[in-house]
C-alpha cells in the first residue's frame, strides 16, 4: 500500500525557505511514529480521508455538490502514515470524476513543494478530469504544488496567502561518510568492469563534479517550466523571473497570471 519517499538526495521541486521549516515537523513525525502503536481498526490515513470525502457527497442529500481535497504538507509520491500521496490523490481524484453528484472539485493546497517524483503524473490526472476544477490556496503554493495547482481550471488564492511561485528544481544533498568513518566504520565500494556508469551522477558529485547533477537538474527543470506554460497559457507572463525561481506574494501572482482571482475558500466553492 504504501511506497518509499524521500526528501533527501533526490531532485526536489521545492522552496528552500519551505524545506527548512519542515525538517523540525518531520523529525517530530517520525519520532511520534516510532513509538506509536497504530491499531488495524483505525485504519490508513487513506481510508480515512475517503470516508472524509464520501461524507461530503453524502450530505448534500442527492444534490450535485463540489467537494475540497485538501493537498497539505510536503508532496510526496507514496502515502505513509503521516502523508498522503500522489499516486492516492490521482486515484482519489479519478473516482470523484466518475461521481456524478459531485459538481465541481476544489483542490486547497497548502504546500512549499516536494519530490519531483510523482508530481506531472498528477498534474496531468487534474488536467484530464471532465469535473471542472479549482486550485486555491491560503499559505503555501509553491514549485510541485504549483504543478499540481496548474492542471486545474482555474486558480484562487487568499489575499493573505504566503508565497506562490518557485518554479524551478533543485538537489539537497548530503554525505554522511565522513560521520560514519568518525564512528569507525569504512566505506568500500567496488564496480564489475561492465558497470562504468552505474552510479556515475553520484560518485562525479563526490569528487566535486557537479555538471552530471546539474545537467539531469536542467533538463527536470525545462519539463516543468514547459508544463507551466502549457498549462497556464498566455494569462502567464514572463517577467524575466518567474521562470528563474522566484516567489510571489497573493496580489504579485495574480498581476503575473499565476491566479485569476483573489478570494475565500467559500469564493472557490462558490464557482460550482
Amino acid at each position: 500500500m504504501f511506497g518509499n519517499n524521500t526528501l533527501i538526495n533526490t531532485p526536489l521541486a521545492i522552496d528552500k525557505e519551505y524545506l527548512f521549516g519542515i525538517i523540525p515537523s518531520l523529525l517530530m513525525d517520525f519520532t511520534f511514529l516510532k513509538n506509536r502503536s497504530v491499531s488495524p481498526d483505525q485504519g490508513t490515513p487513506e481510508t480515512r480521508y475517503m470516508s472524509r470525502i464520501k461524507a461530503q457527497v453524502d450530505g448534500a442529500d442527492g444534490n450535485a455538490t463540489p467537494v475540497v481535497v485538501n493537498i497539505i504538507g510536503p508532496i510526496v509520491k507514496y502515502s505513509s502514515w503521516y502523508t498522503l500521496g500522489t499516486q492516492f490523490y490521482g486515484q482519489l481524484l479519478r473516482y470523484l470524476d466518475r461521481d456524478s453528484q459531485i459538481s465541481g472539485i476544489v483542490l486547497n493546497i497548502d504546500s512549499g513543494g516536494g519530490m519531483v517524483s510523482g508530481t506531472a503524473e498528477l498534474t496531468s490526472i487534474i488536467k484530464n478530469l471532465k469535473t471542472p476544477t479549482v486550485s486555491y490556496t491560503s499559505g503555501y503554493q509553491c514549485s510541485a504544488a504549483l504543478d499540481i495547482a496548474s492542471g486545474c481550471d482555474y486558480h484562487m488564492a487568499n489575499p493573505h496567502a504566503d508565497l506562490i511561485g518557485s518554479i524551478g528544481t533543485m538537489l539537497s544533498y548530503q554525505d554522511f561518510s565522513a560521520m560514519f568513518e568518525k564512528w569507525g566504520a569504512k566505506i568500500y565500494e567496488l564496480y564489475a568492469p561492465q558497470s562504468t556508469e552505474k552510479n556515475q551522477e553520484f560518485r562525479e558529485l563526490m569528487k566535486g563534479n557537479e555538471a552530471l547533477y546539474t545537467e539531469r537538474l536542467q533538463y527536470l527543470a525545462a519539463d516543468f517550466i514547459d508544463r507551466m506554460k502549457a498549462n497556464f497559457g498566455e494569462k502567464l507572463k514572463d517577467d524575466g523571473h518567474v521562470f528563474k525561481g522566484k516567489t510571489y506574494t497573493p496580489q504579485q501572482a495574480l498581476e503575473i497570471g499565476l491566479i485569476d482571482e483573489l478570494g475565500t475558500l467559500e469564493d472557490a466553492l462558490s464557482k460550482f
